[in-house]
């Protein structure tokens, strides 16, 4: 069996709206993908996980921009879980809102 690709911290170059996802992110095979299905990629590439949703930390006037329609949330810098060798997996919208999924490989 083959080893997947590993997924390491690359540089975060968001697109012109604010989102972003790492090139080795998990791709879903279909728009059904299941928690189990995300849970099975990060086993498979030793990772944990933490969320940062915008709604919660975001500046007052990024959200209140996304409130009135405006689709661009360059200007929220998501912040980083607690501890070391965080980085960023993706920025992008879900029918929640903008979250910014943080990886970490499990020591």
């Amino acid at each position: 069996m083959t080893h997947p690709e590993s997924v390491r911290p690359v540089t975060v170059t968001r697109d012109r709206n604010g989102f972003w996802t790492h090139p080795h992110y998990f791709a879903p095979a279909s728009d059904e993908a299941t928690q189990t299905e995300f849970g099975d990629w990060m086993r498979q590439h030793n990772l944990i996980c933490a969320t940062r949703w915008m709604e919660n930390d975001a500046p007052p006037q990024v959200i209140a921009d996304w409130e009135k329609g405006k689709q661009n949330i360059s200007d929220w810098l998501p912040s980083a879980p607690e501890g070391e060798g965080w980085f960023i997996g993706s920025i992008h919208d879900t029918e929640d809102g903008p979250v910014c999924v943080w990886l970490r490989e499990v020591k």
